[in-house]
């Protein structure tokens, strides 16, 4: 299992901690690596007002899945993956959110 897959796996945990700490933007790190600066967190309330007008994702569940499987499309083979919060700042706050890991480490964890 990779960890894109792992942390596909616990969709519905991550959204609701993602509801919780409302970070407006998530950083992707693979590998020790930053992959994706930024990814901005759109509000839930836009989602399903765009799906109910034009269609596409209603959820963050839907929305993470969706982004998650982008990812993987460009890092198949990523073994260690985390998403970090990030909030405005000089310097910004970044804060961990959830790491994907290989076996013999725990694959997904939630930070509280």
């Amino acid at each position: 299992m990779n960890a894109w897959q792992a942390l596909r796996a616990h969709v519905v945990p991550l959204a609701e901690k993602l509801r919780r700490v409302r970070p407006p933007k998530l950083r992707v790190v693979v590998h020790g690596e930053v992959v994706y600066w930024a990814l901005l967190l759109p509000p839930e309330e836009d989602l399903k007002a765009h799906a109910q007008a034009w269609g596409g994702v209603r959820s963050w569940e839907e929305w993470l899945l969706d982004r998650l499987d982008r990812l993987e499309a460009d890092f198949p083979e990523a073994l260690e993956v985390e998403l970090l919060g990030v909030w405005a700042g000089s310097p910004p706050r970044v804060e961990p959110v959830a790491a994907a890991r290989p076996k013999g480490r725990k694959e997904v964890r939630e930070y509280a």
